[in-house]
């Protein structure tokens, strides 16, 4: 164990000097250059993990660009660390961030219609509209529709999926008080790619840990997509440990494929049938529907240049985040925010008519089985010689047989990385 975290230590602050040597340059010589009378109008759509990191580096080049923001809200409940809310760890203040609060920028709180990129125009919902000279989406995720047959993400007898930070955490925990002793739940987990992968599973951990508080019997069937996923092994123990038998996982291939949903009742693709007191399905996903309004994409994936992030087709707008193909990066609040670093200072290089950094990426992923007991997978990035695609240099994960006490100081650095980047974003 101590030699994986040395190992990711070393890599941390290796790429921690990068960034901050890369950023100082880039400072030093702003603050030397007298403030430009006509300074390009950089435009970041989403302020999320991945905008708000663009928006927080962007705000220090005030002397070379002109920065604004647009956010449909004026709050943001993050994806990161709501599982905990549900697992009643912590409560929906703690993930919930004000926008506007302490931006560097000017804030419009608008629901954009569509982007017309010959144009260099945004068209919003009041038939109002704004020029860019560059544009920064990172607008999150969207959902596939007609997957699983009698289900709809907008029927609002089903449980909200929570996946994307839309305030309906409290509706969610409602479902749960009802709950009786012995009670059923199913989760159906998404297939390949999706946002957070291992997120399914630390949510069956969350609810487990809040139905086990109430002393609630219960059962937690995850009817699955795929036939693996990230730190399996480490879930399986701590489900046993933790929990018992009371979570039970069903891979693709053993009928874990939700084809058909009736009144509570899941039919798979092999002809299993499962009732249960409580579904929560987790749609399959693909890029914001921003994309395809704005006729950028047509595939599930937004194709970008991975040396500074721009749209493949689409000169001068930029994209990042959950709904770009990022290679062999996974789709996570870290990975955004490492991401938006190298967007950030590739697209000040431009301005600046510099050469390109060579990027290098870090994501670490950390995962809650209980309130004490924490663990991670940390994996490096790098392009591949043609500089067209992100690929992995490596991972690390946490000990399977960790002792209690690693796993408390892993939720220790848990709590301690998501204070430290949210006050890094929002202030």
């Amino acid at each position: 164990m101590e030699n994986n975290k040395n190992t990711k230590r070393q890599f941390l602050n290796h790429l921690k000097n990068f960034f901050l040597f890369s950023f100082f340059s880039q400072f030093i010589l702003v603050k030397n250059l007298k403030a430009k009378s006509i300074r390009p109008k950089v435009v970041v759509v989403g302020a999320g993990f991945g905008g708000a990191t663009c928006i927080n580096f962007l705000s220090k080049f005030s002397k070379i660009l002109d920065l604004y923001v647009i956010d449909q809200y004026k709050e943001i409940q993050t994806c990161p660390f709501s599982n905990l809310v549900i697992g009643n760890i912590i409560n929906t203040k703690d993930i919930t961030f004000n926008v506007n609060e302490n931006l560097v920028a000017k804030f419009y709180n608008k629901k954009i219609k569509y982007i017309s990129s010959e144009k260099k125009r945004i068209f919003f919902s009041d038939d109002l509209s704004m020029k860019y000279d560059l544009l920064i989406l990172s607008p999150g995720i969207g959902f596939k529709k007609n997957q699983i047959n009698g289900y709809s993400i907008e029927d609002k007898k089903f449980v909200p999926h929570c996946w994307t930070g839309s305030k309906k955490i409290s509706e969610f925990k409602n479902r749960l008080d009802s709950l009786d002793n012995s009670c059923k739940l199913i989760i159906s987990s998404p297939d390949y790619p999706y946002r957070c992968p291992p997120a399914p599973y630390e949510r069956a951990s969350m609810i487990a840990n809040y139905l086990k508080k109430k002393k609630i019997d219960f059962k937690i069937f995850i009817l699955d997509s795929k036939n693996s996923f990230t730190k399996k092994e480490i879930f399986f123990n701590e489900w046993k440990k933790n929990y018992g038998n009371s979570i039970e996982w069903i891979s693709k291939k053993d009928g874990g494929k939700i084809l058909n949903v009736n009144n509570g009742e899941v039919e798979t693709d092999s002809g299993l049938k499962f009732s249960s007191d409580f579904l929560h399905i987790i749609p399959n996903q693909k890029a914001s529907e921003l994309f395809y309004d704005s006729e950028l994409i047509s595939d599930d994936w937004c194709s970008i240049n991975p040396v500074n992030f721009e749209i493949v087709g689409h000169k001068d707008i930029y994209a990042l985040g959950d709904s770009i193909d990022a290679g062999d990066m996974p789709k996570s609040g870290f990975s955004a925010n490492s991401q938006a670093k190298i967007l950030s200072m590739n697209l000040v290089n431009k301005i600046l008519d510099k050469d390109y950094i060579d990027p290098v990426f870090l994501n670490t992923c950390y995962s809650f089985s209980s309130k004490e007991r924490a663990f991670s997978i940390t994996a490096w990035y790098k392009l591949n010689n043609k500089k067209n695609r992100i690929v992995s240099l490596g991972s690390k994960e946490s000990d399977i047989n960790a002792s209690d006490m690693d796993r408390f100081n892993e939720s220790e650095e848990a709590f301690d990385w998501y204070k430290n980047i949210t006050k890094l974003m929002y202030g």
